[in-house]
């Protein structure tokens, strides 16, 4: 192999790395007090920051700092202050979102590695070919991908490829969830997710954590990891505690090291070691991810969505409270035996071993049958192992020194490390004894205390002239001179200065180029208005609607229309659309077509063996949803028109900047900015979605086939909620995902004065899971408000605002 994999563990606080460090980390990830998609974890101050990158250093390990959010203009001003720094201490890499942090990172910060974060959702060669070409160094692909997948863009890319190994996995294809963000007001772009896909759902009449996936533990796929060319284990885990970091990470660096040391052939995972990773922590199991397996019941956590434990007691008998049972494993004092799932616990005063008989008290009312298992969910033993030997145990990396005593000259102390060397020595020169003489061994146990710095001596060699003294005094502040010496010549090592003149700082590369915020307003007497349409339907109901509008100028203009990938069941749209299609293009109404969600190797293989048909299909332009379809439209020389979707963040004016530079000049206004941000980002050349049932979740599982059976047939089915909210769920089976759609639609057609002001280049309407006569009754009731020639006769209780007025965090 070219080079040794990284062990890259996860740190939410300050012990936390420490732990992951003296654990065997090569790399930890962390975030500090902003833009960090923890927004919950302790996080790093910006001083332990500083600390932890000299830390790192001193250790042969390096820090990436998270900053994985969307940044609202407001914040844009403040990353130059917050980075700068960072970056002059060496800080290794960045891990980012955001289009317009990294277009802002490459420009000030030129030297610092910019790593694209998992939120980015790269899922194939033409995304990751993408990001490379605008300076991103390192990959942190999807989730979901296969082995297969990830081997390709290592090998077709040359990119680092850093993927996750073990914890916890998101439901939604990471950065396309706006469930958190659109119920409660919390945002996973912006750190705060409130985790409802670990909430109970209900789908097809079966109830469950219908959304929770178990976490990932890939010990036994670890050989066929690396040979898929893999550069980073990446462990999940900012928000665990610091025992739990330390355990996984001690227990990959084990497995690592074994497979380079016997092979593929002599690699195989103990199950004792299977077993301690699930008493750490587990939902009702592992599972290896999606690395060898599109989807499946299996791989969710459908009974709980917490800790499970391991199984510890078997009941034997029960007399009332009392309960006498078998313990299946050794049991520790201070060991917690969960009860019930209401999280009724037990904790023992003593120690059993396995096979022996247990007698505890069980609360009121609470009765088992015989043989009934309960798990422990706290192992106190092996967490006072892991404090022990990790959590405050104290690494020491080996020097040597050199120390001379010669009389009549300053003492002389010098220490090497690697290829740092370093000299200190006395003010004072070394004098006669006057009376007793200094003994060698006395120096060398003096020299010997390193203390709490990250040294130890491996060799240390002492030149000594007989009858020679220094008072002891001397000799410690030698030492200790000697060792700071010795830490800051290591540091300084990977210190940078500036490149960018600091002028420039006050004032962020976007804002220096920023266009005018609000236009003078459309220039047409009605909103232009543009229509997506998932049904054939939607779409003949739109034609419907607008049929002779020519003659009809006090309707609202529909001047596009756009066709979902999945409009007739595939890629490519149906002889019947087309027709439609080609009826509205007669009357000037341009038909875009709007490419899938996801955009995975088999989509780009069968759009390339389709693309001369795709091309002449007669479309006047796409909606392109992802990274991989941009790539995918400039290497085909695409010539048509191209507008980014919602979820193609534009969040701030250099995010703007960084994809008008690339032509790319129309796009959809952001879902999470309220009108004011949105005012201050300018979305004159963009789109603003003013209804539609808004998809809250991307998946690779199927709520189908979790709760019944893969069908291969697209349709929708509801996902009920604990309060009765129903959730429409779309599989687009001929890509293998689901669309999770907000329970109530977006409706925003009555604030006409606000929409005025704003003055985006078009209005749209996203039609999803509505019939012909509902698509009918919304077009008409958007027409009389946007148009003012009537109020529309409908109840808003139905509708939600969105973040449109409140915005978030």
């Amino acid at each position: 192999m070219e080079e040794k994999i990284e062990i890259l563990a996860p740190a939410g606080s300050y012990d936390c790395f420490v732990a992951a460090i003296n654990a065997g980390a090569d790399a930890v990830y962390a975030g500090g007090m902003r833009f960090g998609a923890r927004a919950y974890a302790d996080n790093f101050t910006p001083q332990q920051l500083l600390d932890a990158v000299d830390y790192a250093h001193l250790h042969k390990k390096r820090l990436y700092l998270t900053v994985n959010t969307l940044l609202k203009d407001s914040e844009m001003k403040e990353l130059y202050a917050y980075l700068k720094p960072l970056y002059c201490q060496g800080l290794d890499a960045v891990i980012v979102q955001d289009a317009g942090v990294l277009s802002f990172v490459r420009a000030y910060f030129p030297d610092l590695e910019i790593h694209a974060s998992t939120q980015m959702t790269i899922t194939n060669v033409y995304g990751a070919q993408y990001l490379k070409e605008y300076g991103v160094k390192r990959v942190v692909p999807a989730r979901e991908l296969s082995l297969a997948e990830i081997r390709r863009i290592r090998s077709e890319t040359k990119m680092d490829v850093e993927c996750f190994v073990h914890g916890a996995l998101c439901y939604c294809y990471s950065g396309q969830c706006l469930l958190s963000s659109f119920i409660g007001g919390r945002s996973g772009n912006r750190g705060q997710c409130a985790q409802p896909c670990r909430l109970p759902y209900t789908a097809k009449e079966k109830k469950g954590y219908l959304l929770s996936l178990k976490d990932i533990c890939t010990l036994e796929l670890l050989p066929e990891m690396a040979e898929a060319g893999i550069n980073s284990f990446k462990i999940e885990g900012r928000m665990k505690k610091t025992e739990y970091v330390a355990a996984v990470t001690a227990m990959y660096r084990k497995y690592l090291d074994m497979y380079y040391e016997k092979g593929k052939a002599g690699y195989k995972a103990d199950q004792a070691d299977l077993e301690q990773l699930k008493d750490i922590y587990n939902r009702g199991g592992f599972h290896t991810g999606y690395y060898k397996k599109h989807n499946g019941r299996e791989m969710l956590a459908l009974d709980r969505p917490n800790h499970a434990g391991v199984p510890a007691v078997k009941i034997l008998v029960q007399k009332g409270r009392e309960v006498t049972a078998e313990a299946l494993t050794d049991i520790h004092r201070g060991d917690i035996l969960e009860l019930t799932k209401e999280r009724d616990n037990y904790t023992f005063g003593k120690a059993f071993h396995k096979k022996q008989k247990v007698s505890f008290l069980v609360p009121k009312h609470t009765y088992y049958k015989k043989g009934t298992i309960l798990n422990r969910i706290r192992n106190q033993a092996l967490l006072d192992e892991l404090d022990k030997k990790y959590v405050f145990s104290k690494k020491q990396e080996k020097i040597s020194g050199f120390f001379r005593l010669l009389k009549g000259k300053p003492a002389v102390f010098i220490l090497t490390m690697k290829d740092v060397c370093v000299q200190a020595q006395t003010e004072a020169c070394v004098q006669k004894a006057q009376t007793r003489p200094l003994e060698r061994e006395e120096i060398e146990a003096q020299l010997r205390k390193t203390g709490n710095t990250p040294f130890e001596f491996e060799t240390l060699e002492i030149e000594m002239e007989e009858g020679a003294f220094l008072p002891m005094q001397q000799i410690k502040q030698i030492r200790r001179d000697a060792l700071e010496q010795l830490e800051r010549e290591v540091c300084q090592i990977y210190r940078r200065k500036m490149k960018v003149e600091e002028a420039m700082a006050d004032t962020p590369l976007s804002a220096r180029k920023k266009e005018a915020q609000i236009t003078e307003g459309n220039p047409n007497p009605y909103p232009m208005l543009s229509v997506l349409a998932e049904s054939e339907e939607q779409l003949l109901a739109v034609e419907e609607f607008f049929k002779g509008e020519a003659q009809r100028q006090e309707k609202i203009r529909l001047f596009r229309v756009y066709l979902d990938v999945g409009i007739s069941g595939g890629l490519m749209p149906s002889k019947e659309i087309r027709a439609v299609c080609e009826n509205l293009q007669c009357k000037d109404i341009e038909v875009f077509y709007a490419l899938p969600h996801i955009f995975r190797e088999e989509a780009a293989v069968r759009l390339r063996e389709t693309y001369s048909e795709f091309y002449d299909a007669g479309m006047d332009g796409v909606l392109v949803r992802n990274y991989e379809e941009i790539q995918f439209l400039k290497e085909q020389r695409f010539d048509k028109r191209v507008i980014l979707d919602h979820n193609l963040y534009v969040f701030n004016q250099s995010g703007k900047h960084f994809f008008q530079a690339q032509g790319l000049r129309e796009f959809t206004a952001p879902l999470e900015l309220n009108a004011k941000e949105l005012a201050q980002l300018g979305i004159e050349n963009a789109e603003l979605i003013i209804y539609g049932h808004l998809p809250v979740m991307i998946s690779a599982q199927c709520i189908t086939k979790t709760v019944q059976k893969c069908r291969g047939e697209s349709g929708i089915c509801m996902l009920t909620d604990r309060y009765q909210n129903q959730f429409p769920v779309k599989n687009y089976c001929s890509l293998c995902y689901n669309v999770m759609y907000n329970t109530s639609a977006l409706y925003l057609a009555d604030y006409t004065e606000t929409i005025e002001k704003l003055a985006p280049k078009s209005v749209r309407l996203q039609f999803t899971v509505e019939r012909k006569e509902q698509t009918l009754e919304i077009l008409k009731q958007v027409d009389l408000q946007l148009t003012g020639k009537g109020t529309a006769n409908t109840s808003q209780s139905a509708y939600t605002r969105g973040h449109f007025k409140r915005g978030i965090i």
